[in-house]
């Protein structure tokens, strides 16, 4: 969990300048307010109306990948709701913790959480995507295995999250209370989260783009031989459908690597920095001021990770514009007019089984 004591310490001790308030002056906390701010809105419209347009139309929910994206919707509204508000408040409006002592030990505990599922719900997507284009018939039988994979993958991200359940504690300083890190010693400190930013954010992420690229390849090579082959077969109608699906795919795929690169370029900073701050020799660090401002930044380019997928999903995808249209068409209609609409429908039932004349004003 990033807060106000990650900008001012690194384990156990304050700065007596660590302070963001002492650090920033009030017009750049107000202009950082502003930027966490539209974030939080953007994420937290864009994933709400992601998961409902999902969860409201049974074709979509029958799909694998759409399951998926409804995985990555929910880590992404856990993320929206609990921990960008609590990181603004602690660090850059009350300057201390406010939420208790639960709260000091759950919200670390959601956003790594969060974070954990959307990274093993992207490595799943990837590796479906990857197996469906090298080896279509041996996966199709095996899709519906794609569900329990995802909520296995939160599982896995439940168990792991729950190191900070112990380690985060409220302490107070000076009378002030701050949520922080208590590890057993530094050196536990620095192995658990080295290991944690290397084999669960840096590898995966590695993984994804290097499966991505060889599914590409993939159809690109199968699309040249399609058109080879469309060019000489009689049959060309069957080659053309089945060129078609591919592009589909590809178009599938590309939508995937974008949001892979996106989750690479808002998620590497932020740990490749963790890392680098915890292996690097004390003298090597910046000073606090130039401290705070990677942390400031690197934490947004974190949270803005989930506002990166219902962007990348409603620019790329017809398919989840249109149900994200029918979604908004749906719940903005007035309970009055869905009343009267479906008391006429009723009505017209009626008389066509009556076989009489059914006047629409009589109904009003």
């Amino acid at each position: 969990m990033m807060n106000a004591t990650h900008l001012k310490a690194s384990n156990s001790t304050i700065p007596v300048c660590g302070s963001v308030k002492c650090q920033f002056s009030v017009g750049n906390r107000v202009a950082i307010i502003f930027f966490f701010f539209l974030i939080f809105v953007a994420s937290f419209i864009g994933n709400s109306i992601l998961s409902f347009s999902i969860i409201r139309h049974k074709g979509m929910r029958r799909s694998s990948t759409n399951f998926s994206v409804l995985s990555l919707s929910l880590a992404n509204i856990l993320i929206t709701a609990f921990c960008i508000p609590v990181f603004v408040i602690d660090a850059f409006i009350v300057d201390k913790w406010t939420f208790g002592a639960i709260g000091c030990k759950l919200v670390a505990f959601l956003q790594n959480l969060a974070i954990n599922a959307s990274i093993f719900t992207l490595v799943i997507i990837s590796v479906e995507k990857f197996l469906v284009v090298c080896f279509p018939f041996r996966v199709r039988s095996q899709k519906t295995k794609v569900r329990y994979l995802v909520l296995g993958g939160w599982v896995v991200g439940i168990i792991q999250s729950s190191v900070y359940l112990s380690y985060k504690k409220l302490k107070m300083f000076n009378g002030i209370p701050y949520c922080i890190d208590v590890w057993p010693s530094f050196k536990t400190r620095q192995i658990f989260l080295v290991v944690e930013a290397v084999a669960l954010r840096i590898i995966p992420l590695v993984l994804m783009i290097a499966l991505h690229v060889v599914t590409i390849v993939k159809i690109k090579a199968r699309l040249k031989y399609r058109a080879q082959e469309n060019s000489a077969a009689k049959l060309a109608a069957v080659n053309v459908v089945g060129s078609q699906a591919l592009k589909k795919r590809q178009r599938a795929v590309v939508m995937l690597v974008f949001i892979v690169t996106a989750a690479a370029v808002t998620l590497f900073p932020h740990y490749c920095f963790r890392c680098w701050r915890l292996l690097a020799n004390s003298a090597k660090l910046p000073d606090v001021y130039t401290f705070n401002i990677f942390i400031t930044v690197f934490t947004w380019l974190l949270f803005f990770n989930s506002t990166c997928h219902p962007i990348i999903f409603g620019l790329m995808s017809s398919k989840y514009r249109k149900a994200a249209k029918r979604t908004l068409s749906i719940t903005w209609k007035s309970p009055l007019g869905s009343s009267i609409g479906k008391k006429k429908r009723q009505q017209l039932i009626l008389m066509a089984e009556q076989g009489g004349n059914f006047n629409p004003s009589a109904s009003t």
